[in-house]
């Protein structure tokens, strides 16, 4: 046996030396194949995929659904020329992306399309950069740098708070408030969250040296890719996965948690990052509308809307039997919390505010869960916002009794 210890070792080492040249030529062909990317995409660039929503499992969504990405990371169609346009860029987390929806029922696309032109023929356009799981602290980093890298942006509107009230109840009573997002070095962390990939790195990857050197590789970036299309396909395809299954782990709860945590930290911090929002938007000379959140959550929901619920729960793993959830009514509480702050700012700085949440009912002629819009709720509120822009220049013209915009 000691005497093939040599044969054996140099065997092994051919075969690594062999694995290690093999990986190094897949990562210099997919190299090619996956150019650095240009600019700050907030959507994977080029996406272009088609599924089926299974019938049931999402009330008010029905049929295929078309969700398309342009080149620009923006889910909508691509730049018109300069001074022929007035641009609004729609930023939010999930209820803005609108994922579960066809590309034509995307509240951002029925408020492009109810516009139409401004008072001076300008053609409207409204871009939805809206993506699962961004909180106003991705916002921040977002707006800010879109703005400088599109073309003119005319207004924002934003969409904001469920995630932030969300990912805070997923700390539970232990939540420990993040360095200010206006710290440089807080801003530069959160890149790698708001962005799918920024100028100079590999087309999909957020680049960072914070960032291990094995998660800016070719290889990795393709399986990250290949991980989140089987994601996306567990949650919403055939199946008894992803909502379902919550849902299911979600009804079985035997004590919910009616208390909520403190809030004063993370509506602070809330606060901090909704006026970081306004000073990006205000040194960029844009126009900034905010939007409450609206929810199916309330004091006394019925059986029937409880079961499609699936949100609220403590700790950062995908439930399971163990998890803790909030009840529906500590919920509600704490999302009109951070829609009272959302309004409180708005109102200090003299910023546009939709307050949606006071429009919009709770059931499903709105909602497919616990807040997002299915496709009546996303034809819905974009009638809202159509009448909130119809009435204020540049769409409307002043002194024929309609109100001046802020």
């Amino acid at each position: 046996m000691p005497g093939r210890t040599g044969p054996c070792l140099t065997n092994l080492t051919l075969l690594l030396v062999s694995g290690l040249m093999g990986i190094g030529l897949t990562e210099g062909a997919l190299r090619a194949l996956l150019p650095s990317a240009r600019g700050y995409y907030s959507l994977m660039p080029g996406t272009n995929r088609s599924f089926d929503v299974p019938p049931g499992l999402l009330p008010g969504v029905a049929g295929r659904v078309r969700y398309r990405v342009n080149r620009y990371g923006i889910r909508g169609r691509l730049f018109g020329p300069d001074g022929a346009e007035y641009r609004i860029l729609a930023v939010g987390g999930s209820t803005t992306e609108c994922l579960v929806l066809d590309d034509t029922l995307a509240w951002p696309y029925l408020l492009e399309a109810g516009l139409d032109r401004t008072a001076d023929g300008r053609r409207a356009w409204v871009g939805n950069v809206g993506r699962s799981g961004k909180t106003a602290r991705d916002h921040v980093v977002q707006i800010k740098h879109l703005l400088t890298w599109y073309p003119r942006i005319d207004a924002v509107i934003v969409l904001v708070g469920a995630n932030d009230l969300v990912k805070t109840l997923q700390q539970g009573f232990d939540y420990g408030a993040p360095r200010p997002i206006t710290e440089p070095a807080a801003e530069a962390e959160q890149l790698q969250s708001a962005f799918v990939s920024l100028p100079g790195t590999l087309q999909g990857a957020g680049g960072s040296s914070a960032r291990p050197w094995f998660r800016e590789t070719a290889v990795w970036q393709l399986a990250r890719r290949a991980k989140l299309a089987w994601q996306h396909r567990s949650r919403w395809g055939a199946g008894d996965g992803g909502i379902a299954r919550v849902r299911r782990v979600r009804a079985q709860v035997d004590h919910p948690i009616d208390s909520l945590p403190p809030l004063d930290a993370p509506l602070a911090e809330y606060r901090a990052n909704l006026e970081a929002i306004i000073a990006v938007a205000r040194a960029a000379g844009v126009r900034l509308v905010f939007m409450t959140q609206p929810t199916l959550w309330h004091e006394h929901l019925s059986p029937a809307l409880e079961r499609l619920l699936w949100f609220g729960w403590v700790g950062t793993r995908e439930p399971d039997s163990t998890t803790a959830f909030f009840t529906t009514s500590a919920l509600a509480r704490g999302m009109s919390r951070y829609n009272a702050t959302l309004l409180s700012v708005c109102a200090d700085a003299g910023v546009e505010c939709i307050d949606v949440a006071g429009f919009l009912p709770p059931d499903t002629t709105v909602f497919y869960d616990d807040m997002h819009f299915n496709e009546a709720g996303s034809r819905q509120l974009a009638e809202l916002l159509q009448d909130h822009f119809a009435r204020r220049p540049p769409f409307a013209r002043l002194g024929f009794g309609n109100e001046e915009w802020q």
